[in-house]
């Protein structure tokens, strides 16, 4: 790898100046090859990017959302494939294999599934575990296929049984917090805004303590990315973004209501349009899903003669 990339600067005939690197996804190992002394040439000084980067990716091209929503397509296949499988005694490994269903429909690679049951679903991220899910349970399921390159991202929460009122009440909260927070998406709209928005209504309920994280960030390339509420986006850049231009994919939903025992969180990918949001995952969001119909057996009937 150090050779190669000695080969493009020789080819490019690059000797001095900056190289710009995007040191949010490097690790100490990429960073050391890429400025190894037998990689650059020596009067080629190596600088922190990633802000700038992140500004760039921002706005997308026609090309990239068209490619967003195939990948949201597949997310909400696979999270059709994670709902069915929600049952008493079915682990959170085995929920997460919904991402078979993702890959025959197109899904070349994910940036990670999250299944979380029971109390873990008081996780934001949880990872699969073997654990069991029981009657009862509340399962979050958060997936974020990647399809020709560029990623989407989906978060349901269902219940393996009857969900308590408690439960309830706390899902459609979070759910009209949610929605009322995608209903200001347009151009023109400030990141801020709509972050007072989902937390606003969660804390006029009384759930102040109960929410963390940033519930709003930028989605393409990376299931995360800028732009993000500031506070929260540390490798972006921690201003506050201008005005949120037509053509930024965002996901609303990222981080839930988290009351201790449980938690509930809806999450979708969302492009902002000139006049308003164009929401690209569309799952149906409800906490007791449909259990599927069983086939009907036709009982052939026997003619009587007249």
């Amino acid at each position: 790898m150090i050779h190669s990339i000695a080969h493009y600067f020789e080819h490019f005939g690059v000797k001095q100046g900056t190289v710009g690197l995007e040191y949010t996804f490097l690790t100490q190992s990429m960073l050391a090859m890429m400025t190894h002394p037998h990689a650059k040439p020596k009067d080629v000084v190596a600088k922190d990017c990633t802000h700038i980067l992140s500004e760039m990716r921002m706005v997308k091209e026609p090309e990239e959302i068209e490619r967003i929503r195939a990948a949201a397509k597949v997310a909400d296949i696979g999270m059709k494939a994670a709902i069915v499988a929600v049952k008493p005694g079915v682990t959170a490994s085995q929920v997460a294999a919904a991402e078979f269903a993702m890959r025959n429909a197109g899904a070349e690679e994910f940036w990670r599934t999250y299944v979380a049951s029971g109390p873990r679903t008081n996780i934001a991220h949880g990872l699969p575990t073997t654990r069991k899910i029981a009657k009862g349970d509340l399962v979050m399921i958060d997936a974020h296929p990647i399809v020709n390159g560029y990623s989407a991202d989906i978060c349901r929460t269902a219940c393996a049984g009857k969900p308590t009122a408690e439960q309830q009440a706390a899902y459609d909260l979070y759910l009209r917090a949610q929605q009322a927070t995608i209903a200001k998406i347009k151009a023109g709209v400030g990141i801020m805004e709509l972050e007072q928005t989902i937390h606003g209504i969660l804390k006029d309920a009384g759930h102040g303590n109960h929410i963390f994280g940033p519930p709003i960030h930028g989605v393409g390339i990376e299931f995360e990315e800028a732009p993000l509420p500031p506070g929260h986006a540390f490798f972006h850049g921690e201003k506050e973004p201008p005005p949120l231009p037509a053509n930024v994919v965002i996901s609303v939903g990222n981080c839930g209501l988290y009351v201790g025992a449980w938690g509930v969180r809806v999450e979708d990918t969302n492009v902002v349009g000139a006049d308003g949001p164009i929401t690209l995952t569309n799952y149906p969001r409800v906490l007791t899903p449909t259990p599927a119909r069983k086939p009907v057996k036709r009982v052939a009937q026997k003619r009587t003669k007249k």
